[in-house]
């Protein structure tokens, strides 16, 4: 009896069949660029592992996955050992979700992996704000395009720290770029960097670069992204400084203050702003957002002294690029909950606003789906082993997320 009730499951059930057919066309059409046939076929398999294995997605655990003689061998050789270019991968991918997620945003999120030895590439010990502790963990970064009801990563960066060429094993070194001074890059901002821009020289049509930007110096994300003609909404700590003008004085000066100071001047600016909750959809909710014009000092023009605490700056002579300051509170609360700096001066508090919550988006989709496919499941040693199965792990998703949004749109058509 419990093989004529299992059975129907197994070869029938409308979902598993469509995702098979799913995954079948995705590899063919992202994996075209790999010139080997095997390699295709042994991408497919990796694909097809990370999809159904269950629990960590070791090599071993991928291989039970598939009823070819080896195949962890195969695998591993072609993460680990293998010579195909992820970044080809990764362009053909992003194309791809572009055209079928329509993205509002490129949204920027880290990643911290947490490691028991210190021998893989890019494992260091790191205070982790989120956690309130240092943790021995490899940190990295991933460039998603998200939208309203859905986010998905089409490119990573891994922070290797500097001056660690010596700690680690020739295995774990073999690949990692190194700065023309000889470190290693890829460190703290640089990471959030290099992500973001490697992706813009792939042709996709620019968003606005989303980043929760409280653990870097917001500085060179700024100029970075304003030397490359970006759109950029950050996430700012309240000790952030800026020049603004001084709203509680009616006169007309500039003021260096921190943003959370310059959030509480503009208050009487606040206006109710309703937003659709990216990680409860159909969830209407209300915020409080007021915004105000501002100067990135330092950006343009060399460092000059400035006197200690609040003072008047002249803002022909003061420099700095021309930025607005978003303030976020919640109802029938004083403080500002959130700041976030933009150069898009011409929108809207609530276009802001929303862009913002789409971290919300790329938090639900990285912890439902993201990690259930492999995402921190990695044993390998190599900077290129990461790469490529971080690859594998995108188009995975990417799977997982077309798939639920075709079942979705499926339930609207038969509700509606």
């Amino acid at each position: 009896m419990g093989t004529l009730t299992t059975a129907p499951m197994t070869h029938h059930d409308p979902a598993l069949s469509f995702e098979s057919h799913l995954t079948q066309e995705m590899c063919d059409s992202v994996l075209a660029s790999l010139r080997r046939r095997d390699q295709r076929h042994k991408g497919q398999l990796y694909v097809r592992g990370l999809l159904t294995a269950q629990g960590r997605k070791t090599m071993r655990n991928l291989a039970t996955s598939t009823r070819e003689p080896a195949a962890a061998q195969s695998l591993h050789h072609f993460i680990s050992v293998s010579t195909w270019d992820w970044s080809e991968v990764r362009t053909s991918l992003a194309r791809r979700l572009e055209r079928a997620l329509t993205p509002h945003a490129w949204v920027v999120q880290p990643m911290v992996t947490p490691k028991s030895g210190v021998h893989s590439v890019g494992v260091q010990r790191r205070f982790i704000r989120q956690l309130g502790q240092a943790v021995t963990s490899q940190h990295s970064h991933g460039l998603w395009l998200a939208g309203q009801s859905a986010a998905a990563p089409v490119n990573w960066q891994l922070s290797v720290g500097e001056g660690r060429s010596q700690d680690l094993a020739r295995g774990a070194r073999d690949g990692v770029p190194e700065t023309s001074g000889g470190t290693w890059s890829g460190f703290g901002d640089d990471t959030a960097i290099s992500v973001v821009l490697e992706a813009a020289s792939w042709g996709l049509t620019p968003r606005p670069v989303v980043i929760d930007a409280r653990d870097v110096p917001p500085a060179p994300l700024i100029e970075a992204f304003t030397a490359a003609d970006l759109p950029f909404l950050l996430r700012v700590s309240g000790n952030t400084p800026l020049l603004a003008p001084d709203l509680s004085g009616g006169q007309r000066r500039v003021l260096t203050a921190p943003a959370e100071h310059l959030a509480t001047l503009a208050r009487s600016q606040q206006r109710p702003v309703e937003w659709v909750d990216p990680a409860m959809p159909h969830v209407l909710r209300t915020g409080l957002a007021a915004v105000l014009p501002v100067l990135w000092p330092g950006i343009t023009v060399p460092r000059r002294p400035r006197p200690h605490g609040m003072s008047a700056v002249d803002p022909r002579r003061s420099g700095g690029a021309e930025l607005l300051l978003m303030g976020q509170w919640h109802p029938n609360r004083r403080r500002v909950a959130e700041l976030w700096l933009t150069n898009m001066t011409r929108a809207g508090r609530g276009t802001l606003l929303r862009l913002s919550k789409l971290t919300r988006r790329t938090d639900t989709d990285f912890t439902r789906i993201c990690l259930d496919v492999g995402a921190q499941d990695f044993e390998g040693r190599s900077y290129h082993g990461w790469h490529r199965h971080m690859t594998m792990v995108s188009l995975a998703h990417a799977v997982r997320v077309l798939v639920r949004e075709d079942r979705e749109h499926a339930d609207l058509e038969r509700s509606g």
